[in-house]
Protein backbone atom coordinates (compact mmCIF):
# COMPACT_ATOMS: atom_id res chain seq x y z
CA UNK A 1 0.00 0.00 0.00
CA UNK A 2 2.87 2.48 0.92
CA UNK A 3 3.88 2.28 -2.95
CA UNK A 4 0.65 3.33 -4.21
CA UNK A 5 0.34 6.10 -1.88
CA UNK A 6 3.95 6.88 -3.32
CA UNK A 7 2.89 6.33 -6.28
CA UNK A 8 -0.27 8.98 -6.46
CA UNK A 9 1.81 11.48 -4.57
CA UNK A 10 4.54 11.71 -7.09
CA UNK A 11 1.48 11.39 -10.05
CA UNK A 12 -0.08 14.98 -9.09
CA UNK A 13 1.48 18.34 -9.01
CA UNK A 14 3.28 18.91 -5.58
CA UNK A 15 4.30 22.81 -6.83
CA UNK A 16 6.93 23.37 -3.99
CA UNK A 17 6.69 20.17 -1.92
CA UNK A 18 8.83 17.20 -3.26
CA UNK A 19 7.98 13.77 -1.70
CA UNK A 20 10.86 11.33 -0.01
CA UNK A 21 10.97 7.92 -0.68
CA UNK A 22 12.33 7.35 3.34
CA UNK A 23 10.39 6.76 6.11
CA UNK A 24 9.37 9.68 8.47
CA UNK A 25 11.64 8.94 10.87
CA UNK A 26 15.43 8.14 11.24
CA UNK A 27 17.35 5.48 12.91
CA UNK A 28 17.24 7.73 16.29
CA UNK A 29 13.42 8.06 16.02
CA UNK A 30 13.99 12.05 14.87
CA UNK A 31 11.10 13.02 12.50
CA UNK A 32 12.65 13.55 9.19
CA UNK A 33 9.34 15.89 8.41
CA UNK A 34 10.79 18.03 11.36
CA UNK A 35 13.97 18.66 10.33
CA UNK A 36 12.79 18.68 6.23
CA UNK A 37 9.90 21.32 5.67
CA UNK A 38 7.83 20.95 2.53
CA UNK A 39 9.25 17.31 2.34
CA UNK A 40 6.23 14.44 1.95
CA UNK A 41 7.04 11.04 4.00
CA UNK A 42 4.98 8.00 3.92
CA UNK A 43 5.21 5.96 6.59
CA UNK A 44 4.62 2.29 6.62
CA UNK A 45 1.46 0.18 6.19
CA UNK A 46 -0.52 -0.24 10.07
CA UNK A 47 -2.74 -3.08 9.70
CA UNK A 48 -5.34 -3.75 12.10
CA UNK A 49 -8.30 -6.58 12.55
CA UNK A 50 -11.70 -5.85 13.88
CA UNK A 51 -14.18 -8.94 14.23
CA UNK A 52 -17.30 -8.31 12.60
CA UNK A 53 -18.76 -11.99 12.80
CA UNK A 54 -18.34 -14.58 15.21
CA UNK A 55 -19.44 -18.14 15.09
CA UNK A 56 -19.54 -21.38 17.02
CA UNK A 57 -18.08 -23.08 14.17
CA UNK A 58 -14.92 -20.81 14.30
CA UNK A 59 -15.92 -19.59 10.68
CA UNK A 60 -15.61 -15.50 11.35
CA UNK A 61 -15.67 -12.79 9.41
CA UNK A 62 -13.05 -9.65 10.26
CA UNK A 63 -12.87 -6.49 8.87
CA UNK A 64 -9.00 -5.47 7.72
CA UNK A 65 -7.67 -2.18 7.80
CA UNK A 66 -4.65 -0.79 5.99
CA UNK A 67 -4.05 2.69 7.35
CA UNK A 68 -0.97 4.64 5.35
CA UNK A 69 -0.36 7.79 7.02
CA UNK A 70 1.54 11.34 4.75
CA UNK A 71 3.61 13.88 7.07
CA UNK A 72 4.66 17.12 6.25
CA UNK A 73 5.37 20.36 7.39
CA UNK A 74 5.52 24.40 6.22
CA UNK A 75 6.49 27.76 7.92
CA UNK A 76 3.01 28.18 9.91
CA UNK A 77 3.48 32.20 9.63
CA UNK A 78 3.84 31.89 5.87
CA UNK A 79 1.83 29.19 4.41
CA UNK A 80 3.13 28.13 0.66
CA UNK A 81 0.86 29.23 -1.95
CA UNK A 82 -0.16 25.56 -2.94
CA UNK A 83 -0.67 24.52 0.69
CA UNK A 84 -4.93 24.13 0.37
CA UNK A 85 -4.51 23.17 -3.31
CA UNK A 86 -2.12 20.25 -2.07
CA UNK A 87 -4.19 19.02 1.06
CA UNK A 88 -7.13 18.64 -1.38
CA UNK A 89 -5.21 16.88 -4.06
CA UNK A 90 -3.69 14.60 -1.72
CA UNK A 91 -7.23 13.89 -0.16
CA UNK A 92 -7.93 12.27 -3.79
CA UNK A 93 -5.79 9.65 -2.77
CA UNK A 94 -7.97 7.53 -0.79
CA UNK A 95 -9.21 6.39 -4.58
CA UNK A 96 -6.12 5.07 -5.82
CA UNK A 97 -6.85 1.64 -6.75
CA UNK A 98 -4.83 -0.65 -4.79
CA UNK A 99 -4.29 -4.26 -5.15
CA UNK A 100 -6.26 -6.41 -2.37
CA UNK A 101 -9.91 -5.99 -3.09
CA UNK A 102 -10.32 -3.30 -0.25
CA UNK A 103 -14.08 -2.44 -0.43
CA UNK A 104 -14.00 1.06 1.34
CA UNK A 105 -11.53 3.67 1.37
CA UNK A 106 -11.47 7.10 3.66
CA UNK A 107 -9.17 9.67 4.56
CA UNK A 108 -8.54 11.73 7.56
CA UNK A 109 -6.40 14.84 7.96
CA UNK A 110 -5.16 16.46 10.81
CA UNK A 111 -3.22 19.81 10.96
CA UNK A 112 -1.54 20.98 14.45
CA UNK A 113 1.48 23.32 15.48
CA UNK A 114 5.01 22.13 16.12
CA UNK A 115 7.42 25.20 17.14
CA UNK A 116 7.16 28.02 13.89
CA UNK A 117 6.16 24.55 11.87
CA UNK A 118 2.09 23.39 10.93
CA UNK A 119 2.77 19.47 10.76
CA UNK A 120 0.24 18.61 8.47
CA UNK A 121 -0.83 14.37 8.83
CA UNK A 122 -2.79 12.58 5.97
CA UNK A 123 -4.33 9.06 6.85
CA UNK A 124 -5.45 6.49 4.50
CA UNK A 125 -7.64 3.74 5.45
CA UNK A 126 -8.36 0.83 3.11
CA UNK A 127 -10.63 -1.65 4.61
CA UNK A 128 -12.43 -4.99 3.55
CA UNK A 129 -13.96 -7.86 5.12
CA UNK A 130 -11.79 -11.06 5.22
CA UNK A 131 -12.22 -14.40 7.25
Amino acid sequence: MREDVINFIKSVSLGTFTVSEELPRDDSGVALYIKNPKKLYVDQDQVSQEPVIQTLSGFDLHNEATTVSVYFTADAKTLPANYSLLVDTLKKGKDVLPTGGFNNRTVDVQSEYEADLLLTRIDYTFSKITT
